[in-house]
C-alpha cells in the first residue's frame, strides 16, 4: 500500500488517553509508508482535541471516519450517522481544519445514509471546501452495510466534481476487480478494507 490507515480512534468527552494499541500501530510503523490516525466522533471539539494528539505522533495526518455503518457508531450520529446531519458535518470539518496543517486531513464516507437520501456529490463538496485534502468513498449507503454491489458510477461522478484526489472503496476483491475500478471510477486510488483479511497478498495482486 501507499498509505495506511489506523482502526479508528473513538473520540468522545470521556476519554483521557488514546487507545495504547492503536497508537503504538503509528509509533512502531515498521513499513517507511505514511500512517493516517483515524478519528471516529462528532463532537467538534473533542475531535480537534484528539486531532492534536495524533499529530504529536507520527501520523501524516488525521482521517475522520464518515462511512462506518456499525449500529453501535451510528447511534452516537458519529461514523455514517453524520452523514444524516449537513449542520454536524461542516462543524467537524471546521474543527479538524482548524487545528490541522494544510494538507493534514482527509474523509471517507458513504453515498448516503440510504437510498433515498444519496447526497455524496453535496457533503463531498463540503469536504474540499473545508480543506480535506483526499476524499475515499465506499460505493454503498449506510443502510446497505455491506450488502448488494458498490455502486462504482456514483464514485466516478464525485470525481468528475472535485479537484482533490478521489479514493474508491468497496468490492475491491482482487486485482481485476481493482482494473476495472479505476477504469469505470476513473478515482486516484483504492481503498482496501474487508478484502485484506485471510488475503494480506492483495495488495501485490493489485499493484502487479
Amino acid at each position: 500500500p501507499d498509505y495506511f490507515i489506523t482502526e479508528y480512534f473513538r473520540t468522545v468527552a470521556h476519554h483521557k488517553k488514546m487507545s495504547p494499541y492503536i497508537l503504538r500501530s503509528i509509533d512502531e510503523n515498521p513499513t517507511g509508508r505514511p500512517i493516517y490516525g483515524q478519528l471516529v466522533g462528532h463532537e467538534p471539539e473533542y475531535l480537534a482535541r484528539d486531532a492534536q494528539v495524533l499529530m504529536e505522533h507520527a501520523c501524516a495526518g488525521v482521517d475522520l471516519n464518515m462511512g462506518c455503518p456499525a449500529p453501535i457508531v451510528c447511534r452516537r450520529n458519529a461514523g455514517g450517522g453524520m452523514l444524516r446531519s449537513l449542520k454536524a458535518m461542516d462543524a467537524a470539518l471546521g474543527a479538524l481544519r482548524d487545528v490541522l496543517p494544510p494538507g493534514a486531513f482527509t474523509v471517507k464516507c458513504r453515498l448516503g445514509w440510504d437510498k433515498g437520501s444519496i447526497n455524496v456529490l453535496d457533503f463531498t463538496r463540503r469536504m474540499e471546501d473545508s480543506g480535506a485534502a483526499m476524499v475515499a468513498v465506499h460505493g454503498r449507503t449506510r443502510s446497505m452495510l455491506y450488502s448488494g454491489t458498490a455502486d462504482w458510477d456514483a464514485i466516478h461522478k464525485v470525481k468528475e466534481q472535485l479537484t482533490i484526489p478521489v479514493i474508491a472503496n468497496g468490492d475491491i476483491t482482487g486485482g481485476e476487480a481493482a482494473v476495472r475500478c479505476l477504469k469505470r471510477t476513473g478515482a486516484d486510488g483504492l481503498m482496501i478494507g474487508r478484502s485484506v483479511f485471510g488475503d494480506p497478498w492483495i495488495f501485490q495482486e493489485v499493484n502487479a
